[in-house]
C-alpha cells in the first residue's frame, strides 16, 4: 500500500515537499497526484515553485491507499475542494476507515465543506480557526484523531512535525524516531 498526496496549482510547497521527503525517508511509497484541470502534471505552487507530479488524478492506479494527504495553500486547497474525483477518493477513504491527513487551509477549505471532518478533533492554519466548530478545534500544532483516522496540522512551520506524525501513525514511533534523528529534529 502507498500514500496518496493530492496537489493543485497553488498548493503550499513547503508542506508538499516536507510530506514527500519525510515519508520517503521512512521507506513509505508515496504517489503525488495532480488535481489540475486539463490533466496537467506540472503545477506552480503557492509561492511559484514548479512541482512535477507522478501522475494526474485521472491516471491513478486502481488501489487502496493507506493514507490520503492534502497539503494546504491557496488556491490549491480550493481547487482540490472543487475536484469531484478528489472528494470522492477522500469520502471512500473515510468510509473504509483508512487514514486521511490535511494541514494548513485544507481541513477548513477541503474537508469541512464536504462534511469530511465528522466529529473529529482537528486543527488548521490559525487564519481558518473561525470556520471550525469550537467543540472540534484544537490549538495544538498537530492533532491525531484516532477514531476518525484523521491527522491535521497548522501550516508550513509545522510541516515536518506533521509528516513525522504521519510516519508514526503508519509505521510506529520507532520508525518516526529513526527518520527524525538524522534530520536533527
Amino acid at each position: 500500500m502507498s500514500v496518496l498526496v493530492l496537489v493543485a496549482p497553488g498548493s503550499e510547497e513547503i508542506e508538499t515537499v516536507a510530506i514527500l521527503d519525510v515519508l520517503v525517508r521512512a521507506n513509505i511509497t508515496v504517489l503525488l497526484a495532480s488535481c489540475c484541470p486539463a490533466g496537467l502534471r506540472q503545477i506552480r505552487a503557492s509561492r511559484g515553485v514548479q512541482l512535477v507530479t507522478d501522475c494526474h488524478l485521472d491516471e491513478l492506479p486502481q488501489e487502496e491507499f493507506e493514507m490520503i494527504v492534502v497539503p494546504g495553500g491557496l488556491p490549491g486547497s480550493e481547487c482540490i475542494r472543487d475536484n469531484t474525483r478528489a472528494i470522492s477518493l477522500l469520502r471512500e477513504q473515510a468510509a473504509s476507515g483508512r487514514w486521511r491527513a490535511a494541514l494548513c487551509a485544507a481541513p477548513a477549505v477541503v474537508l469541512l465543506p464536504h462534511q469530511l471532518l465528522g466529529k473529529a478533533s482537528i486543527t488548521c492554519h490559525p487564519g481558518f480557526w473561525a470556520r471550525i466548530p469550537s467543540a472540534q478545534l484544537s490549538h495544538e500544532r498537530v492533532v491525531i484523531d484516532k477514531d476518525a483516522r484523521l491527522v491535521t496540522s497548522q501550516g508550513p512551520g509545522t510541516a515536518i512535525e506533521f509528516a513525522l506524525t504521519l510516519v508514526q501513525v503508519l509505521r510506529g514511533a520507532t520508525a518516526a524516531e529513526a527518520v527524525a534523528g538524522p534530520m536533527v529534529i
